[in-house]
């Protein structure tokens, strides 16, 4: 029994070594469109979809178990927001970390040509500017959870749609208030970007 324990300990350390070297790591850039929305805690207040941008660099490590892998990317994202009835565009940008697991689905003889993917995982973003407007009182951060699908093509260029939901509150309504509380909020995004991986 020990003897089987030893060997299978030993396969172990060899398999945890040899992913490393077996493993495939990419990197590029990734641009993307982004639409926005907040959501309050009070029906008090609605918000309007806004369009945004995101740019930044894409990591990501495909494992030697067929389908498997991980990417992470820093993006600086721009996001547009405005509420339901006002016609000013309130704006923040983000320095995003998304970390996701992706599988991709190997199709045989299609691989290198088309090869879909999905995704999902959690996403900081750290605020490092906003509109000059006392109304809002922003978080310096907030984490949210990514999942989305997308294709890549010719084994490079990654064309991919998320959807990103706030978990924790990004943000807060100052002067209003609920009861003696500031209406909170969460961010939440569709994104549509595109990555090219070297």
């Amino acid at each position: 029994m020990q003897i089987v324990k030893r060997v299978a300990a030993i396969l172990l350390l060899s398999l945890i070594l040899a992913l490393p070297a077996a493993a495939q790591l990419r990197l590029g850039p990734k641009l993307g469109i982004s639409t926005s929305s907040l959501h309050f805690d009070s029906k008090l207040l609605s918000s309007s979809n806004r369009t945004g941008w995101t740019a930044g660099l894409q990591l990501e490590l495909r494992l030697p178990i067929v389908g498997l892998g991980v990417d992470g990317s820093l993006m600086f994202s721009h996001r547009n927001d405005a509420l339901r009835g006002d016609s000013r565009t309130y704006h923040r940008n983000y320095i995003e970390i998304p970390l996701h697991v992706r599988y991709t689905l190997s199709i045989v003889g299609l691989n290198k040509i088309v090869a879909p993917f999905a995704f999902t995982g959690p996403n900081i973003g750290l605020l490092c500017s906003e509109s000059d407007d006392i109304t809002w009182d922003n978080r310096a951060s907030n984490l949210s959870w990514d999942a989305g699908f997308g294709v890549e093509l010719l084994g490079h260029l990654q064309v991919s749609a998320s959807y990103s939901l706030g978990i924790t509150k990004a943000f807060k309504q100052v002067g209003l208030d609920r009861n003696g509380e500031h209406i909170t909020g969460r961010d939440h995004c569709w994104t549509l970007t595109a990555a090219y991986l070297f």
